[in-house]
């Protein structure tokens, strides 16, 4: 197998049948790569859906897998545990892919090379698609270059291939309920040196959603809390091995943190 794509779900809406239905329209041919669906937290209805949908759609090589713990992070370590493929691939539930999205990352991929996509994203109901401020640091198709270049790429799983040997036995931390996407890309960034850019054309597009778990509103207090605990354990992580990491990235994580949590507790006050 050379691809296990993991997705967690979470009583999840029409919209996931859009994400799976860009997968079964993938030009990788369908024996080369796996769908994990990992669906937790509640049930049903979810599961029967679900299973409707896919004996609907008997093409898709898709493995749904029920985690009765919620938690995206315990969903995405249940779905490494089980993946079968060479190089893991982290889609978001309400997300869609273009149909040479895997092919072309696949084409690109090494080692120590990390293939990344274009991406861009879209107002929920809407089919407007336009530059994430990620694709900032797009260098253009084929253009290899230092992963630090490309920073905004490793603040989130998804729009990238990653080989098995570059996660080991790491996994994301399920004490975090923000952030932890960032924290767990710089737990493995230790073992990426490279980068490789899709055309356009592989295009991981991000929905936006009222709803979504990142527009929940939180307090203050919360935020800052929640800043604090990913720096401290970033940092623990960097000063573990601190020859390995790279100062550059770190620096610029603990910036990061410092402007999200602002934007959160501004957008609170508004």
């Amino acid at each position: 197998m050379d691809i296990s794509v993991i997705i967690p779900t979470f009583r999840p809406k029409d919209y996931l049948w859009a994400c799976l239905t860009s997968l079964e329209k993938q030009t990788l041919r369908h024996d080369r790569f796996e769908v994990l669906l990992i669906l937790n937290g509640e049930e049903e209805p979810y599961r029967h859906l679900i299973d409707e949908f896919l004996i609907k759609n008997p093409g898709l090589p898709c493995r749904l897998i029920y985690n009765k713990e919620s938690g995206v992070s315990l969903a995405r370590n249940r779905g490494l545990d089980e993946a079968k493929g060479k190089y893991i691939c982290f889609m978001d539930d309400d997300d869609i892919i273009t149909e040479c999205y895997l092919e072309e990352l696949y084409r690109l991929a090494s080692r120590d090379t990390v293939p990344l996509s274009y991406i861009t994203a879209f107002e929920d109901g809407t089919a407007d698609y336009r530059p994430l401020y990620i694709s900032q640091d797009y260098k253009g198709p084929h253009c290899r270059t230092p992963f630090v270049s490309a920073r905004r790429y490793f603040y989130v799983p998804y729009c990238k291939l990653l080989h098995r040997d570059i996660i080991g036995t790491r996994r994301f931390d399920p004490s975090l309920r923000n952030g932890e996407d960032a924290l767990f890309m710089f737990l493995i960034s230790d073992r990426i040196h490279w980068v490789r850019f899709t055309g356009k054309n592989a295009e991981y597009r991000y929905r936006q959603r009222i709803t979504s778990a990142f527009n929940i509103s939180r307090s203050a207090s919360y935020h800052i809390g929640n800043m604090i605990r990913c720096q401290y354990k970033a940092t623990r992580i960097f000063l573990s091995h601190p020859t390995r990491y790279s100062l550059v990235f770190y620096i610029k994580y603990i910036l990061a943190t410092i402007m999200g949590c602002y934007r959160h507790v501004c957008h609170i006050k508004q």
